[in-house]
Formats: C-alpha cells, structure tokens, sequence
C-alpha cells in the first residue's frame, strides 16, 4: 500500500469517528427503542390550601412548623367555615356535639360531663344517641329547627351530685347567666350592644316519684380546655325515688328567654289561669308591620306570585296556627310564623335562610315552654308539633329577598321592623 492509499485510508477513518462523536451516525447505528411523547397535563382539578398550622382536637391543640406540601392550591381552604343547620351528634363523646347559632357560621360544641368514661353513641328514632358511663346516661334528642334536648338521667344514690357541660363557643362571643336563662351572646362593641345568639335553659330536675329536685346552675370559666363550663349542682333527693332526670334544652335562638317565666316554672295553671297568667305566657309578640295579603292585592307585578303569597299567608303554612291540650292551655304559633316570614324577606343579605327557620322553631319551644313548663307529656307534644313546623319549613318555605308591601296605614317615613325596603 502506498503513501497515498495509506493516507486515505487514514482520513476515512477520522470523518467516521467525527461523525459518531457529532451524531450524524448512520441511522441503522441508532438505538431503534423512542421514548413515548409526554402525556398531556390532566384536566386542573381544584386542590385545597395548606393544613392548617394548629388543628383544636377536643379541648386541646396540636401544632406544627413544618409546612404539610398541600398548597397553594385552586380550592378552598380546608378548614374553611360552612353553615350549620342541625346539630350534629359525633359517634364518640369526646368529640363533643357541634350546635347552630343564630349566626350562619358560628357554633356552639357542648361536651358532656366525664366524656372520656362514656360509651359510644347508642342511635335511637329519629337522630336521638344516648351516652353511658357506670351510672349515668346522658340521651341527646335533636330538632329539626336546630336545638337540642339533653336528658341527663341519675340511675343511682351513687352517682355524683355534680354535673360539669363544656361549652366551646365561638371567637367574638362569651356566656352570660340571664333571667332564668343561660345565654350566649356576642360581644359588645362601640354602636355594637351584645346579642343573643344562643340559649340553654335552666335545667328541671325530677325524680321517679315526678317530684321536683333542685337544681342550682353556675358558669365558670376552664383554662385547661380553654373553654366555658356550665356546672349543675343538684340539691337533696329522695334515696327512694332514683332514677332522677334533670333535662337541659339548647336553642339556636335571638331572643334572651328559654320560655321558664322562674327557676321552676311548671307552665301555667289548668285553663291557662287569668288573662293576666296568659299575657305574661305570651313571650312571642307579633310584629306589628306584617302584611296579611294571601290574595296578593298589595303584591307589585314584579314580585313572584308563588313567593308573595308564602310571605303574606293569614295562617302558618307549615302547621297548625296553635297547640292546644286538653285541660284548655294553648300555645300560640302564629306570631312565630309571621316573625319568620318577615326574616326571610331580608334573606340573604341580612340573615340566613336557615338562621330564620331554626329562629322560628326556638320560638315556638319558648311558647311550648312558657306554657306547659319544661318536662312532661303536654309539652313534649307541643315540641312534636313545633318540630314538625321546622321540618316542613326547611323542606318547602323558600329564601330570597322580598319587598315590604305598604298597606293601609303605613308610615312609609319608617323603615319596616326588618330593616326591609318598601315596594315602590
């Protein structure tokens, strides 16, 4: 081979080798095996912000530093409030009962006395869950108007004298000891008086023999569980008559009154007593502006028919007008139906639809109480009757605002008693 074959040769070999090294190799060189193209980015699915930082479990708290990787994300966050509209029982009693307020959003959490001795919920008819430690069982029956009846019922002479509820409620709000009532109120504020928004009644107490037992309520405060306690001490009791039930009632109410007109207030006489017994009874007042019009004949033509005559009805839509028994007592329901009409015409901008069902049913209780006391087959009855107003009113009354109709009379110079605007 020559110098010049040589140096050919050579020069072949070089541009071969340049070209594996630069990637220009022939394609039968290449690796035959691609790599798929990339799968295209899922639809966005909203995801929720961080965990929060300090989580309440019961009545204390667990915290963290570390940040827990889940957001920022598209969603709300994950503790975000929502409206509560019955009360929600929990399975364990440590998690304590979660109770509606008269403002959308904040709740009340009872925790029974000694949680961590009872037993898990026992389910009965209609929601109802009873709770039960070696001599003691606490049954908490729900309505559907938002409230609740706690029967706490002492089995033995063994069982403590003493019975401590937790009460957590929400920021901006305190407990305060009424006329005969226990409140929740929201604070004050300059311009800002407190309000009800929430109310226990003072409990009753009976024992088997249906004798009266006293019952001496006290609130305090709990550093501990960074919560307010409602401490019931019951007075002596027949060592013969046990078991002894003492009934406490939460309603998600505006108004400072559970009903009891004293401490031990057992309803009205047979007959309902003088006029003078029946006015005081008559806790409910009924406002004074509202418009009986189930014809429509104030209705403006821009105002739906349908939703009109549900406001202005001359009856109460969802029941009967009054709970009667049969020694004459009777317990008025129309006013309640007439304020709760007046509620939702400023729904939603001034007041939740649920907030004036669960107010209207807390009325009525008051009416039942006012008049039949707190415990006993006559009362329980008018109970049924309210609660079933608040059932067929959370199912069929409909929310939305709705203008006041001037009638005969009206002093348009005044804002209406619900802060309402006139129909023009």
């Amino acid at each position: 081979m020559t110098i010049r074959t040589r140096g050919a040769a050579l020069m072949a070999a070089l541009a071969f080798v340049s070209a594996i090294v630069m990637g220009f190799a022939p394609k039968t060189l290449a690796d035959p095996i691609q790599p798929p193209p990339p799968k295209p980015i899922p639809y966005p699915v909203a995801q929720p912000d961080d965990l929060p930082r300090i989580s309440p479990i019961g009545g204390a708290q667990v915290k963290t530093n570390t940040p827990l990787g889940l957001g920022p994300g598209t969603g709300r966050p994950l503790a975000a409030g929502r409206e509560r509209s019955n009360v929600t029982i929990s399975p364990s009693p440590t998690d304590g009962t979660h109770l509606p307020t008269a403002i959308a959003g904040k709740d009340v959490v009872l925790h029974l006395p000694q949680e961590r001795e009872l037993t898990p919920a026992q389910w009965g008819d209609g929601g109802a869950a009873t709770f039960t430690s070696r001599d003691t069982d606490y049954r908490i029956s729900p309505f559907a108007g938002g409230g609740a009846d706690v029967n706490i019922i002492r089995r033995t002479i063994f069982t403590p004298e003493n019975f401590t509820f937790g009460l957590r409620v929400p920021e901006g709000t305190h407990v305060r000891q009424g006329s005969n009532v226990v409140l929740v109120e929201s604070d004050a504020a300059p311009g800002l008086p407190a309000t009800t928004i929430a109310t226990l009644s003072v409990p009753v107490a009976r024992d088997a023999k249906g004798n009266p037992v006293q019952v001496n309520p006290v609130i305090h405060g709990d550093y501990m569980y960074q919560q307010s306690n409602l401490a019931l001490d019951l007075g002596p009791a027949d060592i013969f008559a046990f078991p002894i039930t003492i009934t406490l009632s939460y309603r998600a109410s505006s108004i400072p009154a559970s009903g009891q007109l004293a401490t031990d207030w057992e309803g009205l006489p047979e007959g309902g007593g003088p006029p003078e017994a029946k006015k005081a009874a008559q806790i409910i007042g009924a406002p004074g502006d509202y418009v009986v019009d189930p014809g429509g004949a104030y209705r403006p033509a821009s105002v739906d028919p349908v939703l009109y005559a549900q406001r202005h009805a001359d009856r109460c839509l969802s029941g009967p007008n009054e709970f009667r028994s049969e020694d004459g007592r009777t317990a008025d329901f129309w006013t309640s139906c007439q304020r709760q009409a007046m509620c939702l015409d400023v729904t939603p901008a001034q007041m939740s639809v649920d907030v004036c069902k669960n107010q209207a049913f807390a009325n009525m209780s008051a009416q039942c109480t006012a008049t039949f006391g707190q415990t006993g087959p006559d009362y329980e009855a008018c109970l049924n009757v309210a609660n079933g107003h608040a059932a067929w009113s959370k199912e069929n009354l409909l929310g939305g605002w709705v203008c006041q109709p001037a009638g005969p009379g009206t002093n348009t110079r005044f804002l209406p008693s619900n802060n309402n605007r006139y129909c023009s």
